[in-house]
C-alpha cells in the first residue's frame, strides 16, 4: 500500500475519523464530571467551593473543545488548501497549539495553597517529631543535650 495509492486514502480518511471520534470520547468524563459538580452545588452546603471546582472544569472544558477543533479539524481544512510550499506551517500551528494547550493547563492546575485539586501540606506533623524537631523546626534540646554527652 503504497502513499498515493486508493487504499492508503482510505486508510487515512478513516483513522482521521477514528481520531476526531476518539478525542470526542474524551469530552465524555470531562462533561460527565461538569454535570457531577453542578449537582453536588445545589445539595450540599459547600456551594462556592463546588461553583469555584465547577468554573475551573468548564474553563477547561473550553480548553479542550478548542484544542482538538484547532489541531483536528482546522489545521487539516488549513493543510487541504495550502500550497505545497507552505505545508511546514501545519506542524507549527498543531505544535504552538499543543504548547499552548499544556502551558495553560499546568498554569490552570499549578499546585498552590488554595487549589482544590492538589492541597499543599505547609507542615507535616510526623515529619517533625520523626526527625526531633518542634513545631519552629528546631531541634529539641534533650536530644541535643543526650548528643553531646555520647
Amino acid at each position: 500500500m503504497a502513499p498515493g495509492s486508493q487504499e492508503w486514502y482510505t486508510w487515512r480518511d478513516v483513522l482521521h475519523l477514528v481520531d476526531i471520534i476518539c478525542c470526542c470520547a474524551i469530552l465524555f468524563p470531562i462533561v460527565w464530571s461538569i454535570r457531577h459538580l453542578r449537582q453536588a452545588a445545589a445539595a450540599d452546603g459547600k456551594a462556592a467551593h463546588n461553583i469555584m471546582k465547577l468554573t475551573l472544569f468548564r474553563q477547561f472544558y473550553i480548553m479542550v473543545v478548542t484544542y482538538i477543533y484547532f489541531t483536528r479539524i482546522i489545521v487539516f481544512l488549513l493543510a487541504a488548501t495550502m500550497p505545497y510550499d507552505w505545508m511546514w506551517l501545519r506542524f507549527v500551528f498543531t505544535e504552538l497549539a499543543t504548547l499552548s494547550f499544556y502551558v495553560v493547563t499546568g498554569y490552570k492546575f499549578k499546585p498552590a495553597e488554595d487549589n482544590p485539586y492538589l492541597k499543599v501540606e505547609l507542615e507535616d506533623p510526623d515529619e517533625l517529631e520523626e526527625f526531633g524537631l518542634d513545631e519552629e523546626g528546631e531541634l529539641e534540646m534533650e536530644q541535643v543535650k543526650s548528643r553531646v554527652e555520647v
